[in-house]
């Protein structure tokens, strides 16, 4: 979103067009108080990549405040002076735009600062590994690393128009890299926009499936991108995902279920919203994580429920 967000305002900088963008002008207050579901519903309606009707209202609301604004500013420019930069009236003053910001950042949540401190982590072991590579290879090996960058996660997907997983068959290809068992999960659906849109879909009772990861770096999470809907197909419906990692080198140990580490975790799938949508669920991996060699084995199954659809996993270092 800030990568979507930086790019229209380059773009509109350019052309000299208004660049608005709800998300700036909501996150603080979502982000400071992430953990109070009343609170956040009562700005967007719903968590997720697409807000419920809430956040579209919202976003109407934002696009007409900046036309209002940028048409009584133009207006009172020419009403007071002939140079925009020269502002007597304090009518004037009072209705420009500036930045919208209630909270300081010593007032976000704790969830949202851990966060920040992780991608600021990352980011500086990162100049740190462009550093070592630029003292020890030719200017011209620096400058093909200093391109590169290092991919966040081990395994990732999602269905989404802008990445390679838009059908059916392409995440049939990508959940066979890893699986290694399947009962009752089949990839369907339609290109891009077109319901039912592709995914990885249970359809009766126990559906279970099986993968395993071996890590190519330090992966600390895991994120699951499933949909919510209100349909009676998806009441009660139930994900358990048991999640283990084996150590590198204690494979022996792995089959009789010695020294595995293990976490479970529950996602649902019905809500009472009128609206089907896809929601993100991040869970830390259990024991800190895997290192580079070791293998993350995650069980999937429906506990209750005869139906549940996968829009995207993740398995990534933050």
């Amino acid at each position: 979103n800030n990568d979507i967000s930086g790019a229209i305002y380059k773009a509109s900088n350019w052309f000299g067009l208004m660049g608005i963008s709800q998300r700036n002008v909501i996150s603080h207050k979502t982000f400071a108080k992430f953990d109070n579901d009343d609170y956040v519903n009562s700005i967007i309606d719903v968590k997720g990549v697409h807000p419920g009707m809430g956040g579209h209202i919202g976003a109407s609301w934002t696009v007409f405040y900046n036309f209002i604004s940028a048409f009584t500013d133009a207006c009172d420019y020419r009403r007071v002076s002939s140079s925009p930069t020269s502002i007597a009236s304090p009518d004037v003053a009072a209705k420009k735009i500036g930045p919208y910001k209630e909270n300081g950042y010593g007032d976000i949540s704790s969830e949202w600062k851990k966060h920040q401190d992780k991608v600021r982590e990352m980011c500086a072991r990162q100049e740190q590994e462009v550093s070592t590579s630029n003292n020890d290879e030719t200017a011209a090996t620096t400058t093909t690393s200093n391109q590169q960058l290092h991919p966040p996660c081990t395994y990732a997907f999602m269905v989404n128009p802008v990445t390679s997983i838009r059908t059916s068959d392409d995440v049939n290809k990508k959940m066979n890299e890893v699986l290694t068992s399947n009962t009752g999960w089949y990839a369907e659906g339609n290109h891009l926009v077109w319901p039912p849109r592709a995914g990885f879909c249970a359809k009766e009772p126990n559906a279970h499936f099986s993968l395993k990861i071996d890590a190519s770096m330090e992966t600390k999470y895991m994120a699951i991108m499933s949909m919510k809907s209100y349909g009676d197909n998806f009441k009660d419906t139930i994900l358990e995902v048991d999640v283990q990692i084996e150590r590198k080198g204690d494979a022996a140990e792995a089959e009789v279920g010695v020294g595995v580490k293990s976490s479970k975790y529950e996602v649902t799938g019905f809500h009472e919203t009128k609206t089907s949508i896809n929601i993100p669920h991040k869970f830390e991996l259990p024991d800190g994580g895997a290192e580079k060699g070791d293998s993350i084995v995650v069980n999937f199954r429906l506990v209750s429920g005869s139906y549940f659809k996968i829009a995207g996993l993740a398995f990534c270092r933050y």
